[in-house]
Protein backbone atom coordinates (compact mmCIF):
# COMPACT_ATOMS: atom_id res chain seq x y z
CA UNK A 1 0.00 0.00 0.00
CA UNK A 2 2.86 2.35 0.76
CA UNK A 3 4.42 1.83 -2.68
CA UNK A 4 1.13 2.52 -4.37
CA UNK A 5 0.70 5.70 -2.45
CA UNK A 6 4.22 6.85 -3.30
CA UNK A 7 3.68 5.98 -6.98
CA UNK A 8 0.39 7.83 -7.03
CA UNK A 9 1.98 10.89 -5.47
CA UNK A 10 4.83 10.89 -8.00
CA UNK A 11 2.39 10.49 -10.87
CA UNK A 12 0.29 13.35 -9.60
CA UNK A 13 3.29 15.66 -9.20
CA UNK A 14 4.54 14.83 -12.66
CA UNK A 15 1.17 15.51 -14.24
CA UNK A 16 0.87 18.81 -12.36
CA UNK A 17 4.26 20.05 -13.55
CA UNK A 18 3.61 18.94 -17.12
CA UNK A 19 0.28 20.77 -17.15
CA UNK A 20 1.91 23.87 -15.69
CA UNK A 21 4.58 23.90 -18.39
CA UNK A 22 1.97 23.44 -21.11
CA UNK A 23 -0.10 26.34 -19.74
CA UNK A 24 2.99 28.59 -19.64
CA UNK A 25 3.80 27.72 -23.27
CA UNK A 26 0.24 28.40 -24.41
CA UNK A 27 0.18 31.74 -22.63
CA UNK A 28 3.55 32.71 -24.11
CA UNK A 29 2.41 31.72 -27.61
CA UNK A 30 -0.72 33.83 -27.17
CA UNK A 31 1.34 36.89 -26.24
CA UNK A 32 3.85 36.47 -29.05
CA UNK A 33 1.32 35.64 -31.77
CA UNK A 34 0.40 39.32 -32.68
CA UNK A 35 4.05 40.11 -33.37
CA UNK A 36 4.23 37.52 -36.16
CA UNK A 37 0.86 38.31 -37.74
CA UNK A 38 0.43 40.86 -40.54
CA UNK A 39 -2.15 43.63 -39.98
CA UNK A 40 -4.92 43.77 -42.60
CA UNK A 41 -6.62 47.06 -43.57
CA UNK A 42 -10.20 46.61 -44.84
CA UNK A 43 -11.43 48.59 -47.83
CA UNK A 44 -14.88 50.18 -47.58
CA UNK A 45 -15.99 49.39 -51.15
CA UNK A 46 -17.50 45.91 -51.31
CA UNK A 47 -16.75 45.39 -55.04
CA UNK A 48 -12.99 46.27 -54.78
CA UNK A 49 -10.39 43.56 -54.13
CA UNK A 50 -9.09 43.17 -50.62
CA UNK A 51 -5.61 44.61 -50.16
CA UNK A 52 -3.39 43.55 -47.31
CA UNK A 53 -0.91 46.02 -45.91
CA UNK A 54 1.93 44.81 -43.81
CA UNK A 55 2.37 48.07 -41.86
CA UNK A 56 0.57 51.40 -41.62
CA UNK A 57 2.65 54.48 -41.09
CA UNK A 58 0.91 57.48 -39.58
CA UNK A 59 2.35 60.75 -40.82
CA UNK A 60 3.25 63.20 -38.06
CA UNK A 61 1.11 66.40 -37.86
CA UNK A 62 2.46 69.40 -39.84
CA UNK A 63 4.34 72.04 -37.87
CA UNK A 64 2.26 75.13 -36.93
CA UNK A 65 2.58 78.11 -39.32
CA UNK A 66 4.95 80.84 -38.22
CA UNK A 67 3.28 83.81 -36.58
CA UNK A 68 2.96 86.89 -38.77
CA UNK A 69 5.03 89.80 -37.58
CA UNK A 70 3.05 92.48 -35.82
CA UNK A 71 2.70 95.69 -37.78
CA UNK A 72 2.64 98.78 -35.68
CA UNK A 73 0.25 101.45 -36.91
CA UNK A 74 1.65 104.92 -36.93
CA UNK A 75 -0.78 107.81 -36.58
CA UNK A 76 0.30 110.73 -38.69
CA UNK A 77 -1.36 113.97 -37.81
CA UNK A 78 -2.04 116.30 -40.70
CA UNK A 79 -0.66 119.75 -40.41
CA UNK A 80 -3.28 122.47 -40.11
CA UNK A 81 -2.53 125.22 -42.59
CA UNK A 82 -4.20 128.47 -41.62
CA UNK A 83 -6.33 129.99 -44.35
CA UNK A 84 -5.17 133.36 -45.36
CA UNK A 85 -8.01 135.68 -46.36
CA UNK A 86 -7.07 138.84 -48.11
CA UNK A 87 -8.79 141.91 -46.82
CA UNK A 88 -11.29 143.29 -49.34
CA UNK A 89 -10.23 146.39 -51.11
CA UNK A 90 -12.82 149.11 -50.91
CA UNK A 91 -13.54 150.70 -54.23
CA UNK A 92 -14.76 154.24 -54.32
CA UNK A 93 -17.98 154.57 -56.27
CA UNK A 94 -18.26 157.91 -58.05
CA UNK A 95 -21.23 159.97 -56.95
CA UNK A 96 -24.00 160.22 -59.60
CA UNK A 97 -24.41 163.53 -61.32
CA UNK A 98 -27.65 165.37 -60.52
CA UNK A 99 -30.32 164.96 -63.19
CA UNK A 100 -31.68 168.10 -64.80
CA UNK A 101 -35.09 169.20 -63.55
CA UNK A 102 -37.70 169.13 -66.29
CA UNK A 103 -40.85 171.12 -65.70
CA UNK A 104 -44.04 169.26 -66.75
CA UNK A 105 -45.99 170.69 -69.66
CA UNK A 106 -49.74 171.02 -68.96
CA UNK A 107 -51.85 168.76 -71.20
CA UNK A 108 -55.52 169.42 -71.81
CA UNK A 109 -57.66 166.43 -70.79
CA UNK A 110 -61.06 166.00 -72.38
CA UNK A 111 -63.97 165.40 -70.03
CA UNK A 112 -65.22 161.77 -70.07
CA UNK A 113 -68.49 161.09 -71.79
CA UNK A 114 -70.96 159.46 -69.41
CA UNK A 115 -73.59 157.37 -71.13
CA UNK A 116 -77.03 157.15 -69.61
CA UNK A 117 -77.96 153.65 -68.29
CA UNK A 118 -80.42 151.72 -70.42
CA UNK A 119 -84.00 151.92 -69.36
CA UNK A 120 -85.30 148.80 -67.55
CA UNK A 121 -87.49 146.54 -69.64
CA UNK A 122 -91.16 146.94 -69.24
CA UNK A 123 -92.82 144.27 -67.07
CA UNK A 124 -94.61 141.61 -69.06
CA UNK A 125 -98.29 142.01 -69.31
CA UNK A 126 -100.04 139.14 -67.57
CA UNK A 127 -103.27 138.35 -69.21
CA UNK A 128 -105.94 137.19 -66.87
CA UNK A 129 -107.57 133.94 -67.95
CA UNK A 130 -111.07 134.47 -69.20
CA UNK A 131 -113.71 133.74 -66.63
CA UNK A 132 -115.68 130.59 -67.34
CA UNK A 133 -119.21 131.08 -68.41
CA UNK A 134 -122.12 130.00 -66.26
CA UNK A 135 -123.08 127.29 -68.70
CA UNK A 136 -119.63 125.70 -68.62
CA UNK A 137 -119.64 125.74 -64.80
CA UNK A 138 -123.06 124.07 -64.70
CA UNK A 139 -121.93 121.42 -67.19
CA UNK A 140 -118.76 120.57 -65.25
CA UNK A 141 -120.70 120.43 -61.98
CA UNK A 142 -123.38 118.16 -63.44
CA UNK A 143 -120.78 115.80 -64.98
CA UNK A 144 -118.81 115.56 -61.71
CA UNK A 145 -121.90 114.81 -59.59
CA UNK A 146 -123.21 112.19 -62.03
CA UNK A 147 -119.86 110.39 -61.98
CA UNK A 148 -119.82 110.48 -58.16
CA UNK A 149 -123.41 109.13 -57.88
CA UNK A 150 -122.68 106.35 -60.39
CA UNK A 151 -119.69 105.14 -58.42
CA UNK A 152 -121.68 105.13 -55.15
CA UNK A 153 -124.43 103.04 -56.79
CA UNK A 154 -121.81 100.49 -57.81
CA UNK A 155 -120.27 100.33 -54.35
CA UNK A 156 -123.53 100.08 -52.33
CA UNK A 157 -124.66 96.70 -51.02
CA UNK A 158 -128.37 95.89 -50.81
CA UNK A 159 -128.82 94.24 -47.37
CA UNK A 160 -130.18 90.66 -47.50
CA UNK A 161 -132.59 91.36 -44.62
CA UNK A 162 -134.06 94.33 -46.49
CA UNK A 163 -134.51 92.20 -49.59
CA UNK A 164 -136.22 89.43 -47.60
CA UNK A 165 -138.55 91.96 -45.98
CA UNK A 166 -139.01 93.73 -49.34
CA UNK A 167 -137.82 97.05 -47.99
CA UNK A 168 -137.26 99.81 -50.56
CA UNK A 169 -136.42 103.50 -50.38
CA UNK A 170 -134.02 106.36 -51.12
CA UNK A 171 -131.34 107.52 -48.69
CA UNK A 172 -129.96 111.03 -49.11
CA UNK A 173 -126.35 111.12 -47.88
CA UNK A 174 -124.51 114.38 -47.18
CA UNK A 175 -120.70 114.63 -47.00
CA UNK A 176 -117.80 117.03 -47.62
CA UNK A 177 -115.32 116.49 -50.43
CA UNK A 178 -111.95 118.31 -50.41
CA UNK A 179 -110.01 119.72 -53.36
CA UNK A 180 -107.89 116.55 -53.65
CA UNK A 181 -111.03 114.32 -53.62
CA UNK A 182 -110.84 113.16 -50.00
CA UNK A 183 -114.27 112.54 -48.38
CA UNK A 184 -115.13 113.35 -44.76
CA UNK A 185 -118.06 114.33 -42.47
CA UNK A 186 -120.52 111.70 -43.74
CA UNK A 187 -124.13 111.80 -42.48
CA UNK A 188 -127.69 110.87 -43.51
CA UNK A 189 -129.59 114.03 -44.46
CA UNK A 190 -132.87 112.20 -45.28
CA UNK A 191 -133.68 108.65 -44.09
CA UNK A 192 -135.37 105.89 -46.07
CA UNK A 193 -137.33 104.87 -42.91
CA UNK A 194 -135.24 101.67 -42.76
CA UNK A 195 -132.10 101.61 -40.66
CA UNK A 196 -130.57 98.77 -42.73
CA UNK A 197 -130.76 100.89 -45.91
CA UNK A 198 -129.48 104.02 -44.15
CA UNK A 199 -126.48 102.11 -42.76
CA UNK A 200 -125.79 100.58 -46.18
CA UNK A 201 -125.69 104.08 -47.77
CA UNK A 202 -123.27 105.40 -45.10
CA UNK A 203 -121.04 102.34 -45.56
CA UNK A 204 -120.92 102.85 -49.36
CA UNK A 205 -119.61 106.43 -48.98
CA UNK A 206 -117.11 105.33 -46.31
CA UNK A 207 -115.74 102.62 -48.61
CA UNK A 208 -115.04 105.20 -51.31
CA UNK A 209 -112.86 107.35 -48.95
CA UNK A 210 -111.51 109.38 -51.87
CA UNK A 211 -112.92 110.48 -55.21
CA UNK A 212 -111.55 112.45 -58.16
CA UNK A 213 -110.18 115.94 -57.28
CA UNK A 214 -112.58 118.86 -57.67
CA UNK A 215 -112.18 120.45 -61.13
CA UNK A 216 -110.18 123.69 -61.00
CA UNK A 217 -112.87 125.37 -63.08
CA UNK A 218 -115.18 125.25 -60.06
CA UNK A 219 -112.58 126.98 -57.83
CA UNK A 220 -113.58 125.15 -54.65
CA UNK A 221 -111.37 123.94 -51.80
CA UNK A 222 -114.24 122.28 -49.88
CA UNK A 223 -117.57 121.20 -51.30
CA UNK A 224 -120.57 120.03 -49.31
CA UNK A 225 -122.49 117.55 -51.45
CA UNK A 226 -125.75 115.67 -51.01
CA UNK A 227 -126.28 112.51 -53.10
CA UNK A 228 -129.45 110.33 -53.22
CA UNK A 229 -128.86 106.55 -53.11
CA UNK A 230 -131.83 104.42 -54.19
CA UNK A 231 -132.70 100.88 -53.12
CA UNK A 232 -135.27 99.15 -55.44
CA UNK A 233 -135.93 95.42 -55.66
CA UNK A 234 -137.09 95.32 -59.29
CA UNK A 235 -134.16 97.42 -60.56
CA UNK A 236 -131.41 95.61 -58.66
CA UNK A 237 -128.23 97.59 -58.46
CA UNK A 238 -128.99 100.78 -60.41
Amino acid sequence: MTRKRIYSALSFNKAFYVGLVVAILIHAATLLNPLFQKEEIPVHRPDSPVLHAEQVYIAPPPPPPPEAPKVEKKVVRAKIIPKVVDEPIEEKVPEPEPEPIVEPTPVAVAAPVVEAPPAPPAPPVVKEPPKPSADSVKMVTRTYLRSLKKQLEQIKDYPATAKRLKQEGTVRVRFTILADGKIEQIEVSESSRYSSLDNSAIEAVSKMQKFEPIPKLLEKERWRIEIPIQYKLNAGRS
